[in-house]
């Protein structure tokens, strides 16, 4: 018999063995494993108000982006300070879908909409972020209206008394002071 006959031979044997006998059962367990304990269930409690969200994180990160629009960054130390800025301003709108503890932040943020508003400013945020990485100042000036154009549609809905900024905030601070 020539070797390829005998490998053909034992292939056949395989195959007719592996088709008439029966699969391995598992091995039965001998013991039962102690069951897992559930982990515990997050519950997000609001520390602070959408207010205080907004004034303390997204109005001073916005005024950040849009005054390096104005005035486009030197050096690498000032693009880092931008990225933190666009990092906290794609955060906090994430931040604001969970609520706060305002008089109105449950009411307002169990309405339909309210997630929508929240995501474009963590799409606006995210723009930027990818702009400042890039180091691209008209990028950056595109997120920073994608930015305003979330915040005005917000605030015709939700928050009527428009912030200051949009109407005395013409220049950056250096610039005004000229």
């Amino acid at each position: 018999m020539t070797r390829r006959s005998a490998v053909l031979v034992a292939i056949a044997a395989l195959a007719l063995g592996a088709c008439n006998s029966k699969p391995a059962e598992a091995p039965a367990e001998t013991a039962a494993a102690p069951a897992a304990a559930p982990a515990p269930e997050a519950v997000y409690t609001p520390v602070v108000s959408l207010n205080e969200i907004m004034v303390y994180i997204v109005d001073p990160h916005s005024n950040e982006l849009w005054d390096a629009t104005m005035v486009a960054p030197k050096n690498d130390a000032q693009w880092a300070e931008l990225q933190r800025a666009a990092v906290s301003l794609a955060a906090a709108g994430n931040l604001t879908k969970l609520s706060g503890n305002g008089a109105r932040d449950q009411q307002w943020t169990q309405q339909a909409d309210w997630v929508k508003y929240s995501q474009a400013v963590s799409d606006a945020g995210a723009a930027a972020l990818s702009a400042v990485r890039a180091k691209d100042v008209k990028a950056l000036s595109a997120a920073g209206d994608q930015l305003v154009v979330s915040c005005i549609n917000c605030h015709r809905e939700y928050k009527l008394e428009v912030p200051t900024i949009w109407t005395e905030r013409q220049l950056p601070p250096e610039e005004a002071k000229k």
